[in-house]
């Protein structure tokens, strides 16, 4: 295990999102990365980190989130020191969440290789991604490059990012040509027919002293989180300058910002079995389920005639449901939803509804 404790290699864990596409068992007073959404034993947050604690330093993982959710980090990871927790002042996207996390980072070793990677994935193989991910660091640690992991689309999805592969090739690296954000389902449907695109994985990698030069370019308010540490700032100056300046960026996230606006990104083709875990959708392809294709989440159920649902109610709650096929039935606090499970706008549209029409306790 000796070729993973790189002593310059850091994870930047992106755990500050609010979960509402798994709404309502997600709400933004415990969103989805602080649940156990898949039954293990652990939540999602500290799956991410028990995976990365196996592959570099533990000093050297840092969690990002919202001020609201230091708590959870705390409690959910004890082990952590404060100063391995950032707290973001606002919620303003993941790339001004890791120009802040590299600031700190900066700070501690100049020389740093950083793994950003979102709190809320599925991996199948881990060693296998133990080994792709040190592959990606060295590259980057060798190469004035970004990186970032792709995976072979296996359906048109609307709802990820498409990365096109060029013709440039650096050993098991392939020059990114194009960058498509969430298409409509039409295009999606053209670029997995084309054999050329792959979803973003949200896995980036990068040297730090590349990322504080691609920032100059693209976005000068994001560098000077960042920038501010040569002029000799201390760990508690760094807190009052991101208090005043964080605010004042806008919102933006990572993937555009590097996919789109950057020249020296490359591709590496993930092999280790990976899924996002961002809707009832993603949740349910990932689940175990009965033998007409139900899935049961740790809920008491009695179904007749009923197949390919999702469920996932209070323990103390039992569930009969007759008739449903392709259904989401869920109930988190004061909420009960039932609805079509593949219907993601009309989750999205019953949520904004209940903000609307019963305040933000909906939420």
């Amino acid at each position: 295990m000796t070729q993973y404790s790189n002593k310059n290699n850091f994870c930047i864990i992106l755990c500050g999102g609010f979960g509402n596409r798994l709404w309502p068992y997600s709400r933004n007073r415990k969103p989805k990365q602080f649940l156990d959404l898949l039954n293990l034993g652990k939540t999602m947050m500290q799956l991410a980190y028990d995976r990365f604690a196996r592959i570099l330093p533990e000093t050297n993982i840092f969690i990002v989130t919202q001020k609201e959710y230091v708590g959870l980090v705390q409690e959910q990871l004890p082990q952590l020191p404060q100063r391995q927790i950032i707290a973001e002042p606002v919620s303003l996207g993941t790339a001004p969440s890791v120009a802040l996390a590299s600031a700190f980072i900066y700070e501690i070793n100049p020389h740093a290789n950083i793994v950003v990677t979102p709190a809320d994935q599925l991996i199948l193989n881990e060693e296998d991604f133990r080994r792709q991910v040190v592959q990606c660091l060295q590259f980057v640690e060798q190469e004035e490059r970004f990186v970032v992991i792709g995976v072979k689309p296996s359906h048109p999805e609307p709802s990820y990012g498409y990365i096109q592969i060029g013709s440039e090739v650096i050993g098991e690296f392939s020059k990114i040509k194009s960058f498509t954000e969430k298409p409509n389902i039409d295009f999606a449907r053209i670029f997995c027919e084309s054999g050329e695109f792959f979803w973003s994985t949200g896995l980036f990698f990068f040297n730090i002293k590349t990322y504080v030069n691609a920032y100059g370019k693209t976005h000068p308010k994001l560098k000077l989180l960042i920038e501010r540490i040569d002029f000799g700032l201390n760990h508690d100056d760094i807190l009052s300058f991101v208090e005043e300046q964080y605010p004042r960026t806008f919102y933006q996230s990572i993937d555009l910002l590097i996919l789109e606006k950057c020249s020296n990104v490359y591709v590496k083709v993930c092999t280790f079995g990976w899924a996002d875990i961002g809707n009832w959708n993603n949740l349910y392809e990932v689940s175990q389920k009965d033998k007409a294709g139900n899935a049961i989440l740790n809920s008491t159920t009695e179904l007749y005639d009923s197949k390919n649902n999702i469920i996932r109610v209070p323990q103390d709650k039992v569930v009969f449901v007759k008739g449903l096929e392709d259904y989401l039935i869920t109930e988190n606090g004061n909420v009960l939803m039932i609805c079509p499970k593949n219907d993601t706008s009309l989750q999205r549209r019953m949520l904004t509804d209940a903000k609307m029409k019963y305040g933000d306790k909906m939420g």
